[in-house]
Order: structure tokens, then sequence, then C-alpha cells
């Protein structure tokens, strides 16, 4: 597998827009006070299709990252708190609970954004260029 690494800021700023909204449908859809919920904490409960979002979604945003030059240690930070995030479901029934207040794919994205706005112009950063439903 080719992976391509982005050029132009034009491309940074898509890649940061769809990490963006990854890691918003991943882990925070809904809010209920302090607490999000998003698509991967609801197919937690189903075993097997959470762990395959789950990890399928963190695979996304780190090759994105990697696309984007992020630095290999973020890169590296992102996968770990994912990959935990991903086993900490074999548990039964504490698993799956865990896994709703882990946001690890939300923070994980942050991460990536963050990285990826270090190496943009400010017209492409967020409020600038990113669409609202892009900021995660």
């Amino acid at each position: 597998m080719i992976v391509r690494s982005a050029r132009s800021p034009h491309e940074l700023a898509r890649i940061r827009d769809s990490v963006a909204i990854v890691g918003r449908l991943s882990d925070s859809l809904v809010r209920f006070g302090p607490f999000r919920l998003g698509v991967d904490g609801v197919l937690s409960w189903v075993p097997g299709l959470g762990e395959a979002y789950s990890t399928i979604a963190g695979a996304f945003i780190v090759v994105q990252g990697f696309r984007a030059g992020v630095p290999l240690h973020i890169l590296l930070l992102c996968a770990g708190l994912m990959a935990s995030r991903t086993t900490v479901t074999a548990i039964p029934l504490a698993g799956p609970l865990a896994a709703d207040l882990f946001t690890a794919h939300r923070w994980s994205a942050k991460l990536v954004i963050r990285a990826i706005d270090e190496k943009l112009p400010a017209w492409a950063r967020a409020g600038g260029g990113a669409p609202a439903y892009a900021r995660a």
C-alpha cells in the first residue's frame, strides 16, 4: 500500500477536516452534561462490531496524520490511545461502559489536528477555512 503525503495547504486542510469529522463522529455526536457519546460508544456494545469500527477509525486518523506529516511521537501516542480503547472493550460488560467514557478517537483527532494546524497558514486553520462541522 502506497500512502501519498499531502503537499499543499489545501490538501492539509482537507486531511484536517476529515480527521476532525471522524473524531467527532466517533466520540462526540451527543452530549449528556460532561459526557459525550458517538458511533464508537454505541457500537462498543455490539461484540466484534465495536472493535472493528474502533480499529478502522483509529487507523484512518493515524494514516491521515502520517499523510499530513504529523511527527512520529504524536502518531505513536494516538495509536497507543486508540489501541487501548479498542482492547478495553474485551472486558465483559465493564469494557463497553469504559469505552463510552474513554474518548480516545476524539483526543487523538485533536492531537493530529493541532499538529496539522502548526503546518497550515492562518487562512486554512480552524475558524478560517475549516467548515464548522469539521471542528473536533
